[in-house]
């Protein structure tokens, strides 16, 4: 892999990572905040999706597109907290009902499985055209185009909420996820702050949709399948690195730098070869999976944050060579079948190398662990 082929792999990371990071607060919001995941997620994505191609394939204009998806994920975030909070339904119940709801819903507006729209309407367009005037090749002035739209968008997501849970009302919505019982004996009113947690969650969600579909150029109804992983992969990753005692502004900045470091991990591994895009999914699954034991591990071991990752990142990198081997079977027979010897060494040597990280990881992990024994004592 080359330094250029290297650069531009961040530049499209960071361009991902941010407009993929309102999702991941808005995972946040419904699991960590309020404590009670939300499946709605997937189907609100894809909503926000096909509302924004549906508007612009008829003409409308990108902004307006953006404030309907955001309405429209607002109103299925609304609809999963009614189910959930009047008629008493599980909340993860509510969110499957809702999520398959919009399935037919999306059929409908699109008036058929997929749908797309003239690039010129994109929001991205106007961005791209000026970073052109200044000198910028196409492709570059592409990905800053995302960019500088992820930016924009996370900045007004992330204002918005920090001064949202400075007030009495977010305030009181935080006081309801975190024992709901003592917010109710307070006069808490806490089936509205479920409500009004979710419809924002939603809103957030259906505007990253609409921003997305965008720059994919076009959408689905399978354009939500996986989101919620993405989000809460970003979400554990921006957990680990955040500070103790963080405050609710910077746990946003962390989690959207999560999103970064998720996108970034995702990209390096497909661009250097190593694993086919096909894996993508299952990567993101044991990043995710590897990020929720980190806790566990630094509990049933005793060992520090940094030890932690190690460990935890050997043991992906494990998990990893088995994905490679599944991917690289027929790869094997052709060898064993020609007895070439160059290509057996080449094969050997790519299987090798990450296993290898990944026993090393892991003992400097178990040393970490030992010298801080020894402190301890």
């Amino acid at each position: 892999m080359s330094f250029g082929i290297f650069i531009t792999s961040l530049y499209n990371s960071l361009g991902q990572g941010l407009l993929y990071a309102p999702i991941a607060i808005g995972v946040f919001m419904s699991l960590r905040i309020m404590k009670k995941p939300d499946l709605t997620v997937e189907g609100t994505f894809a909503f926000g999706a096909v509302i924004a191609m549906t508007m612009l394939n008829n003409g409308s204009h990108f902004m307006m597109t953006l404030i309907v998806a955001s309405i429209g994920g607002a109103a299925a975030g609304l609809t999963t907290a009614l189910i959930h909070t009047k008629l008493k339904i599980d909340g993860i119940i509510s969110g499957l009902l809702v999520t398959m709801g919009l399935f037919s819903v999306n059929l409908f507006i699109m008036e058929g499985s997929t749908i797309s729209a003239p690039l010129g309407s994109f929001i991205f367009t106007p961005v791209r055209v000026q970073l052109e005037a200044f000198g910028l090749q196409r492709f570059d002035a592409l990905l800053w185009s995302y960019i500088i739209i992820g930016m924009l968008t996370l900045i007004l997501v992330v204002t918005i909420l920090h001064f949202l849970y400075q007030t009495k009302f977010g305030l009181s919505m935080r006081a309801t996820g975190d024992n709901e019982r003592m917010a109710c004996s307070n006069g808490v009113n806490t089936d509205s702050r479920k409500i009004s947690s979710l419809v924002i969650s939603n809103a957030i969600t259906g505007l990253a949709g609409a921003l997305i579909a965008q720059q994919q150029s076009g959408a689905n109804v399978n354009s939500g399948t996986g989101v919620l992983i993405i989000g809460l992969a970003s979400l554990v990753i921006g957990e680990i690195i955040t500070p103790k005692n963080a405050s609710m502004l910077t746990r946003f900045l962390f989690i959207s730098l999560g999103s970064f470091i998720y996108f970034s991990s995702i990209s390096l591994i497909i661009v250097s070869g190593l694993l086919s895009p096909d894996w993508t999914r299952l990567l993101t699954a044991l990043l995710a999976l590897g990020a929720l034991c980190m806790p566990r591990l630094r509990q049933l071991w005793k060992i520090s944050k940094v030890a932690a990752i190690l460990v935890s990142v050997g043991v992906i990198l494990w998990v990893a060579q088995i994905m490679l081997t599944l991917d690289r079977l027929r790869e094997i027979f052709s060898i064993l079948r020609l007895m070439s010897a160059p290509l057996a060494m080449g094969f050997f040597f790519r299987f090798f190398w990450a296993a290898l990280a990944g026993t090393l990881l892991i003992i400097i992990g178990n040393v970490v662990k030992k010298r801080i024994e020894v402190t301890a004592k």
